[in-house]
Formats: structure tokens, sequence, C-alpha cells
């Protein structure tokens, strides 16, 4: 196989959590696409190059996203018809592609959502510089006239065709180039501000190292851009189909605005099974409610992620809470407090979901966590909850997260997990004082207060398979047991979860309940939600 292309740091997704709450209110949920809203897309496709590695699979990547594309209502970079595939582009024939596709951006006015998807080779202009795509005529020797056709160049040049929202795909890959002509080097030290000498070598076979280089600003306040890379820096893409074939699926997936839809696509090639490992990386610029392939899902407005492989997250507002149960409540445990109201001063983001094994494994492919046992080896739904995990394998995942979004990830504290799993209920449960199989997952055939009962499952299930609470969050009960930072003495010899799991009775899934485990235990219906402080301009939006 052929290795392919690149990618950027961390990305951090600030402006969706900044606008969210209002952006819920005015976006109303889910209209699929505006009748206004023109759709147009380029698709360059290059394979036959002069002086790199041929590349065999694609031709067949760029037909099969032109031809998602058009199916969601996408029309051809010309203005008209069924999105094409443009094959084998110098770099003058590139150049002119993107000149005129631009031009038909803005005569389709300032509601446009323009797309282009790249498949070929691409090249890093060095480690502290900027990805370029490669024509098929592109020489050895980079220079500063060839290095016109990077990532920055197309986001500003697109962006300043006035279109609303701009989605670029890069699939491709990075070639081994020696050294840096004097001329380039010289390049980007005088764009970076480092010293010549620093500058570092253009090689490493096709992935992109890490870039600083910041992101192009829009033109308007209303525009966005969203930058999505098939691997992550340091790390190799393919010439075997997985990203265009996955990304071609969820095109055409309804209930997902496209920046749902490229995280589905990092979780579910992050999960693939092939000895070709890759992890696809954004760069988000996205304002507002962001458009949508197909429809809209309701409920997804008011979510944000922090990186490529980060867990959705949403921002709860500061308040006052129940926590712990009243004496008479049926299953209370002698460790709960009675019930009183205890004061949130702060907001915060919490998980939508439990983490999933999409998740971990972006951590464990970063040599970070630990390969544990997981229920999706039978079941490769990215949406399965990790389990098999301990207090400490936790506290390994957070870290691995905090480096690679730049933001500070930990578990809740007990009052955090009560107050998100309530929403503001003093019942035994989020929905009330009874619980029956179709709220939760857990031992359905056990009884509370003489609840229906149904056959066992004993397996979790999707994160996302039951109703979100009244905070919007998916499976706070049951499914799997969830670590918190709570602890049961001084020296924290006993760590708490909460929640219940699949394998629980229904009394433990009550939101006061409280269990401890060793903190180095591993148990198959444990997993994690994540939790992290948010930055002042975030509070504003959540308040």
């Amino acid at each position: 196989m052929t290795p392919r292309p690149v990618l950027f740091p961390a990305l951090l997704f600030r402006a969706m959590a900044a606008l969210s709450l209002f952006v819920a209110l005015l976006a109303g949920g889910g209209a699929a696409q505006a009748a206004d809203e023109p759709r147009l897309a380029l698709v360059i496709v290059n394979g036959a190059y002069q002086s790199f590695d041929k590349l065999a699979s694609t031709y067949a990547d760029g037909d099969k996203i032109a031809t998602a594309l058009s199916a969601t209502g996408f029309v051809d970079a010309n203005g008209k018809g069924p999105v094409q595939v443009r094959r084998d582009l110098s770099r003058e024939a590139m150049l002119a592609a993107i000149a005129d596709f631009r031009a038909k951006l803005t005569a389709a006015g300032p509601k446009a959502f323009g797309m282009l998807y790249f498949s070929g080779h691409g090249a890093a202009l060095g480690s502290y510089g900027d990805v370029m795509l490669l024509p098929v005529d592109a020489g050895r020797d980079v220079t500063a006239e060839t290095a016109t056709l990077t990532r920055a160049a197309l986001t500003r040049n697109l962006l300043g065709s006035g279109a609303k929202t701009m989605l670029i795909v890069l699939d491709m890959c990075r070639n081994v180039l020696a050294a840096p002509p004097p001329s380039l080097a010289q390049m980007i030290a005088d764009q970076t501000g480092v010293e010549t000498s620093a500058v570092g070598e253009l090689a490493g076979s096709k992935g992109l190292r890490r870039m600083v280089r910041a992101p192009a600003a829009a033109i308007r306040p209303d525009q966005g851009y969203l930058v999505a890379f098939s691997t992550s820096a340091d790390q190799f893409a393919f010439d075997d189909g997985i990203f265009s074939k996955v990304l071609a699926e969820e095109i055409r997936r309804p209930q997902q605005n496209i920046a749902d839809a490229l995280k589905r696509v990092s979780d579910r090639v992050a999960l693939s099974s092939g000895k070709n490992f890759q992890k696809p990386t954004f760069d988000y610029g996205l304002q507002g409610a962001p458009p949508c392939f197909i429809s809209c899902d309701r409920a997804a407005n008011d979510r944000f992620y922090d990186c490529a492989n980060c867990p959705w997250m949403r921002a709860i507002p500061a308040g006052t809470t129940p926590f712990g149960s009243p004496a008479s409540e049926p299953g209370r445990g002698s460790d709960e407090p009675v019930q009183a109201d205890v004061r949130i001063e702060r907001p915060f983001a919490i998980g939508v979901y439990e983490v999933t094994i999409a998740e971990w494994n972006g951590c464990v492919r970063d040599n970070a966590c630990a390969k544990l046992g997981n229920w999706a080896k039978e079941n490769p739904n990215p949406l399965i909850p990790a389990t098999d995990i301990s207090y400490e394998d936790a506290q390994a995942f957070l870290a691995w997260l905090t480096v690679k979004s730049g933001r500070t990830y930990r578990l809740p504290t007990e009052a955090e997990w009560e107050y998100a799993s309530r929403g503001g209920a003093p019942t035994a449960f989020p929905w009330g004082d009874d619980i029956a199989p179709s709220q939760a997952n857990y031992d359905h055939t056990a009884r509370y207060r003489g609840s229906d009962t149904a056959p066992y499952r004993g397996y979790p299930e999707s994160v996302n398979a039951y109703p979100a609470n009244a905070l919007g969050l998916n499976q706070m009960q049951g499914n799997v047991w969830e670590w918190t930072s709570g602890c049961t003495d001084q020296s924290c010899r006993m760590r708490v979860i909460r929640g219940g799991s699949f394998e629980s009775a229904p009394d433990a899934l009550r939101s006061a309940n409280r269990f401890t485990v060793p903190p180095t235990k591993r148990r198959q219906d444990a997993g994690l939600r994540v939790v992290r402080d948010l930055d002042p301009d975030e509070i504003f939006a959540a308040s």
C-alpha cells in the first residue's frame, strides 16, 4: 500500500460552544438545506504523477465523492449538472479550475455552500509550514513559486468568493523530499519567524508534521470553513480508499450537519480493522449552525467537540441541584446523603455521551492508553461505549485528550455528575420515581417498585440508544458505570462510580446512588464521561 497524507495539530472548536445556546434558538432545528443555499463542488483527483509514485485508488475515491455529492444537492463547480471529477491536473490546470470555482461561488451569492475535494499527493512545507496540494507535473524541488496550492491559500482564496460555508477535504499524501531547497527554506523562515537553520527537512513519507500557521480568517462574520485532513500529524494515510468510502457514506447519512458527518468519519476510520491505520482530523472555523448534507438533527445544535477524536460536549449552566436521596426513597444506600440543594457555581461542559470505543481507540493508536477488552469486536459500531476501564485508565485518556485538544479535561465531581444526571429533577430517576425497560439499559429482569420486566440483554448498547435527559445528555442512567473524581477517604483508596450499568438492578440507576471501586480495578461494565471547564466566552453562552 502506498502511504497517503497529512495533518494539522489538535484543533480547537471554540466557536461552537461560544454560540451554542443562542444558535439552538435561532436555528430551530433541522431543515436539510435552505432552498436559497446554492451548493457547488469541485472534485480533483491526481494519480498519474511524473516525479512521484503513481496512485491507484485516487480515481475511484473521486468517483465515490462526486456521486455522493450529486445525490445530496451539489452541482458541479462549473455551476450546473452533476458533480464531475477532474483528473490528473497540471499546476496551471489546477489554478484555472480553482479560479473558475471561486468565480462560480461568487455568482451563486452570499449563502452559497462550496466543497473542494482533492485526492492525490501532498507535501509539507517544513515542520513549521503549511501543506501543499501537488499537481501531476510537480517536481521534487518545491519552490516558493510552486507553493501556492496550500491549505491556507486555498481557504483564503475560496472564502474570498463570498460563499457562506467552505468545506475543503484533503485526502492526500506527503512525499519524501530530502531537504528544502534554499529558496523554500528562506520562504518558510520568513513566513513563520523561525531561524532558517531551524526549518525542518521535508521528509517522512506521506504524512504531515504538525503545522502552527494561523488558520485563514473568514471575510465576513457569518462565514465559516472546515478543512478536513484524511489523517493526523505525524501519521500516514493510505492509497486504499478507506477514507473516501466512509466519507461518501456519511455524506449520504441524514440527521447530521457537516461537523457531525466529519466527526463520524473520523470515528469510523479510527475504528477500522485494516492494517493501515489513520486518524482524520480537522481545521475548524465554522460559525453558528453548520449546514447539513441532507438533514439536520435538532438535538445537535448546541453540542460541540474540541478535536477530531474528542467526545461530543454540551455546556451546562451554573445552578442548584437536589443532591442525595430522601430517607424514604426505595433502594437508598447508607452512604447517600439526605437530599438537600447544592449549588454548582460555575458552568461546565460535559460529554453528551459516554466515551465511545472509537474515541478510546484514538488514544490507543497514539500509545497513550491501554488496549482494553471491549464490546465492539462483534459490532464495529463507533458509538459502542468504551469499557473495562479503571480510574487510572480514565486518567490516561483525560491526559491524552488534554494534549490533543489543548483544553484541560477531567472527570466530573459527584455534585456535577448528579446535577447533570438529574436535570433539576428531585425524583429517583431523571424522568420520575419509576423505571421501565424502554428508559435505560439495565438488568430488565429485575424490578423497582413493581416495574415492568423484559428479557435480559447483558451488553452495552450504542451511547445514543435511549432518549436524552432534560439537559440533552444520553444514558446518564445505565449502559455503563461512569467514573467520577469522588472518593471515600482522604487517601482515595476507593473511588466512586455512578449511574449503574447494563448488568445493574434498576435501583442502582437512581441519580443519588454511589458505588465504590478501587482505582486500579477494571470492570467490563465501567466506562467514563468527560468534563472540562469553560472559558469566559463560553461561560457567557452557557449562562
